[in-house]
């Protein structure tokens, strides 16, 4: 029962002692402000495309192609895709080749 008793007044201690004391991570704390200065670069830089898929995504939000016009443009590049890189699948063994 001492046990529990000193078990929670320590962990207790060590859940209250830094709000008390104000300890604060230090990397946290610049971890934040690197990422403040990335939002405050990434606002003011316009944000570029970084493939075909990026550049159709920007057109659709942008609405200067419609949802038709997007899913055909998809559709060519998935066969495009499939042209270039085709999936081969090995042939079926079957029982007498296990």
């Amino acid at each position: 029962m001492l046990f529990l008793l000193v078990a929670t007044l320590v962990l207790g201690a060590m859940c209250v002692l830094p709000f008390m004391y104000g300890w604060q991570d230090v990397a946290a704390t610049k971890r934040r402000g690197m990422t403040e200065d990335k939002k405050e670069s990434e606002s003011k830089q316009p944000w570029q495309p970084e493939s075909l898929e990026g550049v159709l995504v920007a057109q659709l939000m942008g609405a200067e192609i419609t949802l038709g016009q997007y899913s055909h443009e998809m559709a060519k590049i998935a066969a495009r895709d499939d042209e270039r890189h085709p999936l081969s699948i090995p042939p079926e063994q079957g029982a007498a080749g296990v």
